[in-house]
């Protein structure tokens, strides 16, 4: 497999991180960024019970995404490691395996939440007015998020073995297809929020058929029969996996607790927890693309032995990550009212959304560095702490904090309470991933 070559261990490591790093969060943020339009849209349409709705669905979507992230980090683990080692025969088939495990687990997620999809939506606030509508709009999208994993993996595999450039075009085709759709379908065909989950699922399946497309003519896809290579294949992928899987699931228990403490503050809260989601995902996407940025760099010069080079990797990205959340706080706070008239937020969930921007932004600056330890623990054989910080985060720095935060300042202290944990567990686990990798660089240095 001739486009296999372990790029990042030549040229400059911060040059390396910023490519990676910008390219996969110009993606998400396209992504992001159609995601927000959508709610527009929908805010456009006046009434509050469909932001509810959107907002209540995402939480299910989000779930499905974490089943598929934990196998798409490991991806990058497994893969760069490989091609560092020059170890290329049977490349295709190894990423054939990893989509058709992404898919599955994607598609047997979302069967188990279509089952489950009154008692699981109630559970997150949906009333009897609300229902119908997360019903309708959760059985258009749930099932393309198996499309839509697809996609990612295949993205996530061009990234690893270098080519930063036609990854970016598989998230893009997907973003553009959105931003089209959206107001075609929600607009001029009428179809108001059924709009929005029609252009979801085209968007999903357009970026995946690229996606797969791309794959197989510059890296190979090739899906083996053999069963004992693909037992091999899961054998290696869940030990990375499993871990991330297990931690991912922590995020929306943490949430669900959230969206449960804030239903009682009424649909506004609701509506503006939804917007909190998208204006977070849109000023921290490069946070969120850290771990599948930064673990193939770890990873590849791991596999090369370049110690000097991991280290340094670690230390660019810790300052860049602080650098960046003070930069977002600020643009926050000045941009918070601006924000809030657009989406026509008001009382109590306007409020929540203020305390987000002007207390919330400050403690993301702390927060981003907990995902420059999931790359630590991924690539230096501690998956397992990437599941315990997780869980940590979801449970005890989430529930007494929300609980703390509404009980002092009401529903707008919800989100700086469970903020507030969240840079508690942060400083620990950079703390904790900083040790872990004194102590790797120790065990390799020894004589064997």
């Amino acid at each position: 497999m001739a486009n296999a070559r372990a790029t990042f261990t030549e040229g400059r490591v911060a040059r390396h991180i910023l490519v990676m790093t910008s390219t996969i969060a110009l993606s998400l943020l396209a992504v992001f960024l159609v995601d927000i339009l959508t709610l527009v849209y929908v805010a456009k349409l006046h009434d509050p019970v469909l932001l509810a709705a959107v907002g209540i669905a995402k939480v299910l979507i989000f779930f499905n995404g974490a089943i598929a992230s934990g196998f798409i980090i490991a991806a990058a683990s497994v893969l760069s490691e490989r091609i560092s080692e020059r170890e290329t025969p049977g490349f295709a088939r190894l990423t054939g395996s990893l989509m058709l495990m992404v898919m599955i687990a994607s598609g047997l997620t979302a069967a188990v939440q279509l089952a489950l999809v009154f008692p699981v939506t109630h559970m997150l606030g949906a009333d009897d007015v609300t229902y119908p509508v997360v019903r309708s709009f959760i059985w258009l999208t749930l099932p393309f998020t198996v499309a839509q994993s697809a996609m990612q993996m295949s993205a996530q595999i061009l990234r690893t073995t270098g080519d930063s450039r036609r990854a970016l075009w598989v998230v893009l085709s997907g973003a553009a297809t959105l931003a089209v759709a959206d107001p075609l379908f929600i607009f001029v065909l009428g179809l108001g929020i059924k709009g929005a989950g029609l252009a979801y699922a085209l968007s999903a399946v357009v970026s995946a058929s690229l996606g797969a497309f791309w794959l197989r003519k510059r890296v190979g896809l090739l899906f083996s029969t053999d069963w004992a290579l693909l037992r091999e294949h899961m054998r290696v992928t869940f030990k990375i996996a499993l871990p991330a899987i297990v931690a991912n699931l922590a995020t929306p228990v943490g949430l669900a607790y959230l969206f449960s403490s804030l239903a009682a503050y009424g649909t506004s809260t609701l509506a503006a927890m939804a917007v909190v989601d998208r204006v977070m995902q849109f000023a921290y996407c490069a946070f969120f693309s850290l771990p599948t940025a930064l673990a193939p760099v770890l990873g590849q010069n791991i596999g090369a032995r370049r110690d000097d080079r991991v280290g340094t990797a670690i230390v660019f990205t810790r300052r860049l990550v602080v650098a960046y959340g003070l930069a977002v706080w600020g643009v926050l706070i000045l941009s918070s009212g601006l924000i809030a008239d657009l989406y026509e937020l008001e009382g109590p969930g306007r409020a929540m959304f203020v305390a987000f921007c002007q207390i919330g932004g400050g403690l993301w600056a702390i927060i981003g560095l907990d995902f420059v330890a999931i790359s630590v623990f991924v690539t230096m054989d501690r998956s397992w702490l990437v599941a315990a910080f997780a869980w940590a985060r979801a449970t005890l720095a989430a529930v007494p904090f929300i609980y703390v935060g509404t009980h002092l300042f009401g529903g707008s202290g919800a989100l700086p309470g469970m903020f507030a944990g969240n840079a508690l567990i942060a400083i620990i686990s950079i703390f904790t991933a900083s040790l872990t990798a004194k102590r790797f660089f120790q065990r390799r240095a020894q004589p064997a």
